[in-house]
């Protein structure tokens, strides 16, 4: 069964009921980040909980495209609102199998830090649901945990290509 959500749009991210915010420093370049966040074959590697991500199109991808995630067995379609290569990638979910919020809409931005390190910040923008509503007191601390797991889950999966390019040559 699907519940459809609201289409709400980038604007959301000011005026949502509930925005919960996690940051995360990286040992990464932005660009690394970045190339991650944006290539779907990669997220099962890395993010919790994700079985599978896919985008519906031919490439290039961007602004406009459809996704669709397999997160825990639960399935979301998605619009991308905004790409802006390297720096912000946001979606909206615009229907799920699980009903989490009646709007929701993510935002991953990147920032430069100190010696090649990236600050990574990633906003959920809900109107909640009944599932939602009712883990509320902990959805903060999960969404900072989440985001912690898959940066370190990234600089392991970097360190591990790193390691099989090097011993290759």
């Amino acid at each position: 069964m699907w519940f459809n959500l609201q289409k709400v749009e980038l604007d959301f991210l000011h005026t949502a009921p509930k925005v919960y915010t996690a940051e995360c420093l990286v040992a990464l370049p932005r660009s690394e980040v970045w190339k991650a966040i944006v290539d779907p074959a990669t997220w099962q590697e890395w993010f919790p909980g994700v079985r599978s991500v896919s985008y519906l199109g031919e490439p290039p991808h961007g602004v406009g495209t459809k996704r669709v995630s397999d997160v825990r067995g639960h399935l979301f379609e998605e619009t991308m609102l905004a790409w802006d290569e390297p720096r912000r990638w946001v979606y909206r979910i615009d229907r799920a199998t699980v009903p989490v919020a009646k709007a929701q809409l993510e935002s991953t931005e990147l920032e430069d830090h100190a010696n090649g390190t990236t600050l990574v910040r990633w906003r959920l923008a809900v109107e909640p649901g009944i599932l939602l509503r009712l883990t509320a007191p902990f959805f903060q601390s999960t969404v900072q945990r989440h985001l912690t797991g898959a940066m370190r889950n990234l600089e392991a999966r970097a360190a591990a290509l790193s390691n099989g390019v090097e011993s290759a040559r």
